[in-house]
């Protein structure tokens, strides 16, 4: 029996956004691990608490209050991740309706 394990995140931009040159974006997500505690249940989540550039020559611009909702893609480091581990997530859109999302680095 295999167990569908889905994660989503959802971001809530608290900052103002940065340059922005084109139309895509090429963003890092920082954020943390949460656990479900129900058993049986792979409720595991990652709460995003920070957007910012990728790196200098990246555009991300994220207005102040704006949301990105994305399935983060299934990745075992999250799973076994404990909670409240930080994690980065790089997050790119192509202005064109598709987006992809990887996981760079679990610090637990």
């Amino acid at each position: 029996m295999t167990i569908s394990r889905k994660v989503f995140a959802i971001a809530t931009v608290f900052v103002a956004g940065v340059a922005w040159a084109g139309p895509e974006k090429d963003c890092l997500l920082t954020g943390t691990v949460t656990h479900g505690d129900q058993p049986g249940v792979d409720n595991t989540s990652v709460k995003i608490h920070s957007v910012s550039k990728y790196d200098d020559s990246a555009n991300c611009r994220v207005r102040s209050g704006q949301k990105l909702e994305f399935k983060l893609p299934a990745d075992s480091r999250l799973q076994e991740a404990p909670s409240g581990s930080e994690v980065k997530y790089r997050y790119q859109d192509d202005g064109a309706g598709s987006t992809s999302t990887s996981l760079i680095s679990v610090d637990a």
